[in-house]
Formats: C-alpha cells, sequence, structure tokens
C-alpha cells in the first residue's frame, strides 16, 4: 500500500528540485484532478511566483472552465485564460489520429507566448503538466509528444491515477474523485471533423442529459458523436438503467442527431482508427 503522506511530500520534493524560487512556474490548468493537483503543489513549494494557465477554445466547456475557476480559487493559484485556435488547423479538424497532438501544440505554444512576456521582465520560466504514469502507457496520448517538444516538466509521471487521486484526497482539493473531464474532442468519433459546430453539439447535448438525469460530478458521462450523425450516450454501468434511452433520444434529436443509443462507459471508445467500425 502507498504511503500518501511520504508520497506527497516526495512529490513536493520533486518539485522544488526541478522547479525554481527565481523562475515563474506555469501549469497547464483544466481543473481536471491531475493538472489541479500539480497547480496545488507548485503553488505549495512556489506560492509568490507561480500561475495556472487554462487554454479557452471550442473544445472546453462552460462548466470545464467554472470548474477551473472554482479549484484555482480554492488553492489560492493565480488564473491565466488564453485563448488557442487549433479548429483553424486542418491537422485537427481531420481528427484522424493526431488531433490531441496539434491542440496540446497550440496550448504550450500559447504558455511559451505567456513565457515570453513573463520573460520580458525577467528570469527564467518553467512549465508543467499533469501527465500520470496511466496516461504514458496509453498509445492514444499523442499529445504528450508535444509535451516533450516544449520541454513540459511532468511531476505526476511516476504516479498511477488512483494514486493521484489519492494524493489529491490528502492535499484537501475538492474534485480528488470528480470523474475525468477530458476535451470536447474526444466525444467525436475517429473522422468525425472536429468543427465548433460538432463540439458545440456536443455540450449542449451533454449538459442537457446532465441536468435531466441529475448526473453527478463523480460519474463518468459522455454524448458521443460517430461518425453517422448518430449519438451514444455513455455512462458509468451502474447508473445507465437511469438513462431513459427515450427521453434522450427526444433530446439530442432536437439538437441535430439522427439517432440515439446507450451503452455503459468505456474509456477511448471512439478514439480508435477511423478504419475500425464502432
Amino acid at each position: 500500500m502507498t504511503d500518501i503522506p511520504t508520497t506527497y511530500k516526495q512529490l513536493l520534493e520533486r518539485i522544488a528540485r526541478e522547479g525554481s524560487a527565481d523562475a515563474r512556474n506555469l501549469v497547464a490548468f483544466s481543473g481536471g484532478v491531475d493538472s489541479s493537483l500539480v497547480a496545488q503543489a507548485v503553488h505549495t513549494v512556489f506560492p509568490a511566483n507561480c500561475e495556472a494557465v487554462m487554454a479557452l477554445s471550442p473544445s472546453v466547456s462552460a462548466d470545464m472552465r467554472t470548474l477551473a475557476e472554482d479549484i484555482a480559487a480554492h488553492i489560492g493559484i493565480p488564473l491565466r485564460f488564453v485563448h488557442i485556435e487549433e479548429y483553424r488547423d486542418p491537422r485537427y479538424v481531420a481528427n484522424e489520429g493526431m488531433s490531441c497532438y496539434v491542440c496540446k501544440s497550440h496550448i504550450y505554444d500559447a504558455l511559451r507566448a505567456v513565457s515570453r512576456d513573463a520573460a520580458t521582465h525577467g528570469g527564467d520560466v518553467l512549465l508543467y503538466n499533469g501527465t500520470n504514469a496511466d496516461d504514458t502507457a496509453d498509445p492514444t496520448r499523442v499529445g504528450l509528444k508535444a509535451a516533450q517538444e516544449f520541454g513540459v516538466r511532468s511531476p505526476l509521471d511516476t504516479f498511477s491515477k488512483e494514486t493521484v487521486r489519492a494524493l489529491s484526497r490528502h492535499a484537501g482539493l475538492p474534485n480528488w474523485q470528480f470523474a475525468a473531464t477530458p476535451c470536447l474532442r474526444s466525444r467525436l468519433q475517429a473522422g468525425v471533423p472536429a468543427t465548433p459546430a460538432h463540439l458545440q453539439r456536443v455540450e449542449a447535448a451533454e449538459a442537457a442529459l446532465r441536468d435531466l438525469f441529475a448526473v453527478p460530478a463523480t460519474a463518468n458521462f459522455r454524448v458521443r458523436h460517430v461518425r453517422d450523425g448518430s449519438a451514444v450516450v455513455e455512462i458509468d454501468a451502474p447508473l445507465l438503467e437511469h438513462v431513459d434511452l427515450d427521453r434522450c433520444r427526444g433530446i439530442l434529436q432536437e439538437l441535430g442527431y439522427r439517432d440515439v443509443a446507450r451503452r455503459a462507459f468505456r474509456s477511448g471508445s471512439v478514439s480508435a482508427d477511423i478504419r475500425t467500425p464502432l
């Protein structure tokens, strides 16, 4: 069993070694449990010279922004928003396996722009993300290559998601048990163009159903947009029977989906190669 207090202390020690009291420490922030733990730890070690930076685009829902604001306020770390335009990049829109790399490249480039602004005031700038050990074992996480190219530090890269949650609970983060909140593009089946219109439809669909069925923040819940224009509602298996398919169909068809199906949540269920059937 992992000794969480000792492991948390080791996390702070690693950040102290790899960071710098003379640098500006910027955390790529989403409000999810991973980046929240990094932001909390960096703020603990370097409270006077750190900042959380969240990239905004059509792939980020209003709920995600609100959560990020709440968690940053809880931590006490300054939060900056930057706008990115990955949706103008044809490689991102194609959604054929490289969208995450393109998006992360835009995010880190935006952080680098913040860095350049900071550098004009003197001192180095260091970048951090919330990549954990489970992420590094996932072949669909092509955004990790972008982090390497931009020299981003990943202080959680030796911890499993389970350990990250335990550390977050130990640190007093209110979202330690929240379900993962990846960007809206992850709801599009490979090959469905990642256009603002498709992303906004997914956001509206999830918001409507989450409210209708009172889906808790701790539950995994997605509305997947598949290639034939239909939607697939996914939720954790124990909650599946609480999501009435007919009520889903009425709402989602009004939003423009051709048909609606329902199934148990499965992470990465639509990220397969575009030649692979769903």
